[in-house]
């Protein structure tokens, strides 16, 4: 008898979605209102660990330079980043977590618009505001994933190896854009030849949205998804033509 399995928190992508967010970096008055004293203490205290750790590898002065530093700190880097919005979500409510993410989100690419065309150059921040738009694709479908999920034991093994590549792209690609946000607003220029080397990490945005889409077309149950073929619209489309062509060339030299 082969009987569908739950799930709790959709086998992690729920977690490793909610984390690319970087909500400690500012927060409204108005949402801060709404966050217990504890959790606006703990989501700014964990922010300025992991900016110690991006402010370590972006005063780098070349692209060696710079991957050895970076392959250095990212494991703790991974490991705060994934950890952190468990904490959260068990002392802040839920729709208070999503306004300061949706916060984030607008609040990135209008700097990245504004202001990467100066920091970064041209490249760079084109492919910048490419990754912040793609992050809140992310976020969207990890969004429509529920806190439970029903899953067939056959698909399994395909669900933990999409979960573990997913969750690799995605902070792999959340620890560059952070470089950038962290340069920004705190003045600090990247030279040319770690530059380089954040451009290449940011391209694993686009295989952590089609990783995420396949794991919502698993964890979704039939029953809940919407009646007829679910339309892809351009966007979409873009995305899975450039996640493909990015997973076969393998974009990031160096994971965890």
């Amino acid at each position: 008898m082969n009987e569908a399995m739950v799930l709790s928190r959709a086998f992690g992508v729920s977690e490793a979605g909610e984390a690319l967010a970087l909500p400690g970096s500012r927060t409204s008055e108005i949402a801060a209102k709404q966050l217990p004293p504890s959790a606006e203490v703990l989501m700014r205290t964990a922010y300025d660990a992991l900016e110690d750790l991006i402010f370590t590898v972006i005063q780098r002065r070349t692209a060696d330079d710079f991957r050895t530093v970076r392959n250095t700190v990212y494991q703790t880097y991974c490991r705060a980043a994934l950890a952190l919005p468990q904490l959260i979500r068990a002392i802040v409510p839920s729709h208070v977590i999503e306004r300061l993410n949706r916060e984030f989100l607008c609040e990135l690419e209008a700097d990245l618009r504004d202001r990467g065309l100066t920091f970064f150059g041209g490249a760079v921040r084109d492919q910048a505001v490419f990754t912040a738009w793609t992050l809140r694709k992310i976020m969207d479908l990890t969004a429509q994933i529920p806190d439970t999920a029903t899953v067939d034991p056959s698909q399994l093994p395909v669900l933990a190896e999409i979960t573990a590549e997913f969750v690799k792209h995605a902070i792999w690609m959340r620890f560059h854009l952070h470089c950038l946000v962290s340069s920004m607003r705190s003045n600090r220029a990247i030279l040319p030849g770690p530059l380089e080397v954040i451009l290449d990490g940011l391209r694993s945005a686009v295989n952590a949205y089609a990783l995420a889409r396949r794991a919502l077309d698993l964890l979704v149950p039939p029953a809940h998804a919407a009646i007829g073929p679910q339309e892809w619209d351009d966007e979409d489309a873009e995305l899975l033509a450039e996640a493909s062509r990015d997973m076969s060339l393998e974009a990031a030299e160096e994971w965890m």
